[in-house]
């Protein structure tokens, strides 16, 4: 049995995180088919899309891309005309981005501490956007009164990608769901030299390889997750109960997100309706 005293700290569990995404950053998105499949690209854009339309800021609309990684958030960010500020903890996911996106007057990156937005000023955001983080930080209550400092009166904070509680209630629904998807994944496996020719010829194929060869040498059991458990996971009411302080709440949504490559993707099409597993949240600064 784990007892608290067991239990790593904080700042364990910051270096932890900063430690493995260093290692994995160029393997990101092989790793994460249910971010980098085109449902769930087309999903995020044009979800930012309409919250940068509600924005109607004059001039060029200042974004932080909190927990950005390699870049998820801060490319559709930047594609559709914002400036970002793309903010981590781990160096080696900020250098990735940067590899991926390139330089650009709109892109600024900054590292993260793991605890707070110290180094940013208050009222500074016209949006504050995190996509698949809040798990990976051990104190993400006291990160989301930060979103509401730094957002400008009026901006919006957009939290994406946390698990909603049907996730947790494992219904007979989204259980047959789980078992279709890895029929699926079973019948449809892309033969190992498709893949490998696949990671060859696109951007970043070198990195991912010698990526790939460092994880070989030094095998990881986690990615770095933290609140991902039945008894510690993401307390959404509480968000809103936080976020309600200074804001209104003005969106948000449980769905199933899609973790199929192909498009359309036969099984997600079949259950989207039936069952959900994730939530986003947007919420207004008074």
């Amino acid at each position: 049995m784990t007892t608290a005293a067991d239990r790593p700290c904080a700042a364990e569990l910051v270096q932890h995180n900063r430690e493995l995404h260093d290692l994995l950053a160029p393997l990101y998105q092989a790793r994460h088919r249910e971010i980098y499949n085109p449902v769930e690209q087309r999903r995020i854009r044009e979800l930012l899309q309409y919250l940068l339309e509600l924005l109607q800021a004059a001039g060029t609309l200042q974004a932080l891309d909190f927990g950005s990684g390699t870049g998820n958030l801060t490319r559709q960010l930047l594609g559709l005309g914002a400036a970002v500020l793309a903010a981590d903890v781990s160096p080696g996911s900020l250098k990735e981005l940067q590899a991926v996106t390139g330089s650009g007057d709109r892109l600024q990156t900054m590292r993260l501490n793991g605890r707070d937005l110290d180094g940013i000023d208050s009222d500074r955001f016209d949006l504050v956007a995190t996509y698949s983080v809040l798990h990976h930080v051990p104190d993400y209550l006291r990160v989301v009164d930060e979103f509401a400092r730094v957002a400008k009166s009026g901006g919006l904070i957009y939290i994406d990608h946390e698990v909603c509680p049907s996730y947790w209630a494992r219904g007979s629904a989204y259980q047959q769901y789980l078992r279709e998807l890895k029929e699926s994944e079973q019948n449809h496996a892309v033969p190992s030299w498709k893949y490998l020719l696949g990671i060859l010829r696109r951007k970043g194929g070198l990195r991912y390889l010698a990526a790939a060869l460092r994880l070989r040498l030094k095998p990881v059991a986690d990615d770095g997750d933290i609140h991902v458990t039945p008894e510690d996971h993401i307390d959404w009411p509480e968000i809103r109960r936080r976020l309600e302080f200074s804001c209104d709440i003005v969106a948000g949504e449980d769905y199933l997100v899609c973790r199929e490559l192909q498009d359309p993707p036969p099984v997600w099409s079949r259950w989207r309706g039936r069952c959900v597993d994730m939530r986003y949240l947007v919420a207004r600064k008074r």
